[in-house]
């Protein structure tokens, strides 16, 4: 079975594909600086807006991404509704810039992309722009292994009303309510506004979610040379724990049961599950931006943005000693309680963006940025079991980061001939601080002080030899660093090394091709020092332990291809990577039995979680008027949970299948009206995406067939 996979899947990647003007393909990149589109020699791929609608009837960006080279995609209530996440060449969020027109949405001290908390984004999204590799400075952040800014949309300039309503597998239930005042005040004020409501219980049980979010986009046109945009993005969720996944055996016997919420009696009885062990957060972006055209070719964009972040996990904890949560003068026995765990922390800072188009030969770009986090970290009891326990503002753990970061950048790009020569040199700085509050150390808890200071210069330059006007082949070179994060630093004590940054050297040498049949290939080494990758494990809120790997390597060949068979009525497409990702020589802390401590060398292993082959291919024909249908197929190689290479700690290779029916028929009156179906996972595929490896692995299944179908009018 997974050798008739693999050569499926080669075959489908020796299919070529197109769509229109609207698929994923190999296009200018969007310069963020002042978007201004240009060719540069780097690793790109653009996903416009009208690609995202089709497939948006409720899932997250992760899922209508999953079809781009070199992407694998995973979800904890397997769905792609609620806890989603991507990587790119094997690398997770945590290693993946994304942005929100320049401005970073990476959590400062997770770095990782918490798409629940903001659901419904693509219904706001005029086009996402994945870059592969170091690629090029993004609005002053580092680019560490791969970057996606994703650029809302700039409101309508004609009046509209627009309603989206789906419903499918799941209980799943999407509406989206959109409209927008065109432009009013002498033609120099246009305001866009959404609202989403998503609710799906999930296939996993009790894997619900429930979420909400707005989007308010306002632009003002002083003049031609003037303009200023304020945007007010808004998310909330309450989903329902979903981050443990199922042992090998539980999966064998029952592939949606959810450990978590479980509630015990004294004797060890099971009562149930508790109704309330959920995750709940809620997010306000404000972005306000002035840009401005200074004349001889030189523009710039200013923005200043605040993020206000405010949640909690809710849990219930069976058994537990009262010790930890300062709470032991109640009573010295062990009982069952139910604690929260918060969050809450601000994020603000500023942009700033220079670009001349046309300096001679030259076109330049400048770039400063700077940012701040405030956090604080805290929990409380809300019940002991058998106490007359009632205190909610008491706090048994309380601590705060503050994380700083400058970053300033000049790049430029020179034409010569067939040549364009690209330069960029990139300073960033990072400032990290995190303490106790009064009263709130407490030593049962992972969290100890620390403070770190980072110094980076990353530079990067690239050449495009411009063979034709549809052919071109391009090298680059790359260098960035990355700061570890605050789980990196949990559970130190004064003896322990603190986590040391990340290292990346990044070369990059590819061909492509533009046209009808449009080409890309694409050869990439990444060397890496002291990468910090997944040991396996998880804390106790499903995020993942990591630790310094010394030196270790990601090197593959990247290949799609687009073809118009019929323009306009009948395109085919195939992606393909083939890689190797491995430590140079893994080392492991490991203990006797008289818990003496070792290191342990395992020589040259694969990285964990990261396949050797992904591929994407499939589809898209338009058989009758008015009437399109889409099948994409995805492949995905077996990777290992752990870096030890562990027998029993390794996720299958899978291929799943969906296909999309969309119905667009011309009504009088309607300026758009468009039934859709789209059935995942077509042929009830059994497969886990994803896990973690405890003694064992834990695995996280994803949904058989499923069903999704909407409506869509526009007035």
């Amino acid at each position: 079975m997974k050798r008739s996979i693999f050569l499926l899947s080669l075959f489908g990647a020796s299919i070529l594909y197109a769509q229109e003007n609207d698929t994923i393909q190999k296009e200018e990149i969007q310069l963020q600086e002042v978007s201004i589109v240009e060719k540069l020699p780097i690793t790109v791929e653009k996903v416009t807006a009208k690609l995202l609608q089709k497939k948006n009837l409720g899932q997250d960006v992760p899922t209508l991404l999953n079809s781009a080279t070199s992407v694998s995609i995973t979800s904890d209530t397997g769905t792609g509704i609620g806890y989603s996440s991507i990587k790119i060449r094997g690398l997770n969020e945590q290693s993946i810039n994304v942005t929100l027109n320049g401005i970073p949405l990476n959590n400062p001290e997770s770095q990782g992309v918490f798409w629940v908390n903001m659901p419904d984004l693509a219904s706001s999204t005029n086009a996402m722009t994945i870059q592969r590799g170091v690629g090029t400075s993004s609005n002053g952040m580092a680019s560490f292994g791969a970057s996606v800014n994703i650029e809302s949309q700039n409101p309508s300039a004609i009046p509209f009303a627009e309603a989206n309503v789906s419903f499918g597998s799941f209980n799943t239930q999407k509406y989206t309510f959109q409209a927008g005042t065109g432009r009013i005040l002498n033609n120099k004020l246009s305001i866009d506004g959404r609202f989403s409501k998503l609710d799906s219980d999930g296939y996993v049980d009790r894997a619900w979610a429930d979420l909400i979010s707005y989007d308010v986009t306002a632009l003002y046109e002083l003049n031609d040379k003037t303009k200023f945009r304020f945007q007010n993005m808004f998310g909330k969720e309450q989903t329902y724990q979903a981050w443990s996944g199922v042992d090998a055996e539980t999966l064998k016997k029952d592939r949606t049961y959810n450990y978590e919420g479980e509630m015990y009696d004294s004797e060890g009885n099971m009562l149930g599950y508790y109704n309330n062990h959920t995750d709940n957060y809620k997010q306000n972006h404000y972005f306000l931006s002035w840009l401005q055209d200074l004349g001889n070719q030189w523009k710039s964009n200013l923005t200043i943005h605040y993020t206000k972040g405010k949640g909690y996990y809710e849990s219930y904890k069976n058994n537990r000693g009262l010790e930890r949560y300062k709470l032991n003068h109640l009573t010295s026995e062990k009982r069952n309680l139910i604690n929260r765990e918060y969050l809450d922390n601000d994020f603000y800072g500023f942009n700033l963006e220079v670009e001349n188009q046309k300096l001679n030969d030259f076109k330049v770009f400048f770039g400063l940025s700077a940012n701040k986090y405030d956090g604080d970290h805290y929990g409380n009891v809300l019940w002991v079991d058998n106490t007359d326990w009632s205190d909610k503002n008491f706090k048994y753990y309380n601590n705060n980061a503050v994380k700083k970061q400058f970053a300033a950048y000049a790049k430029v790009l020179y034409q010569i001939n067939k040549f364009d020569l690209f330069g960029d040199l990139q300073y960033r700085y990072v400032g990290y601080d995190a303490k106790y509050l009064p009263n709130g150390e407490n030593d049962a808890e992972e969290f100890r002080p620390f403070t770190d200071t980072f110094n980076f210069v990353n530079p990067k330059a690239g050449v495009n030899f411009n063979i034709n006007s549809t052919n071109t082949l391009y090298a680059s070179y790359g260098i960035s660093h990355r700061e570890p994060l605050r789980i990196d630093y949990e559970g130190l004590n004064g003896k322990d090394k603190k986590p040391e940054e990340e290292f990346l050297q990044d070369y990059e040498l590819g061909y492509k091709k533009s046209g009808r049949l449009s080409l890309s290939a694409n050869l990439y080494y990444m060397a890496y020092k002291n990468q910090l990758v997944p040991t396996g494990e998880i804390n106790d809120v499903g995020s993942r332990k990591r630790t310094n790997s010394g030196k270790s390597f990601r090197r593959g060949i990247e290949l799609d291809a687009n073809y118009k068979i019929i323009p306009n009525r009948l395109n085919i497409f195939g992606n393909i990577t083939f890689s190797e990702n491995k430590h140079e020589n893994y080392t492991e802390e490991v203990w006797d039995e008289n818990w003496n401590s070792s290191l342990k060398e395992y020589g040259k292993t694969k990285i964990a979680l990261s396949p050797d082959v992904i591929s994407a291919f499939g589809f898209e024909a338009i058989p009758f008027k008015n009437v399109l249908v889409n099948l994409t197929n995805k492949y995905v190689g077996e990777q290992y949970l752990s870096n030890t290479e562990p027998v029993d700690g390794k996720l299958d290779s899978y291929l799943v299948s969906d296909l999309l029916i969309r119905y667009s028929p011309k009504v009088k009156g309607i300026k758009n009206l468009e039934f859709s179906i789209l059935i995942n996972n077509l042929f009830d595929v059994e497969y886990e995406s994803n896990g973690y490896y405890y003694e064992g692995g834990y695995y996280f299944p994803q949904a058989g067939i499923n069903v999704l179908g909407g409506i869509s009018i526009r007035l």
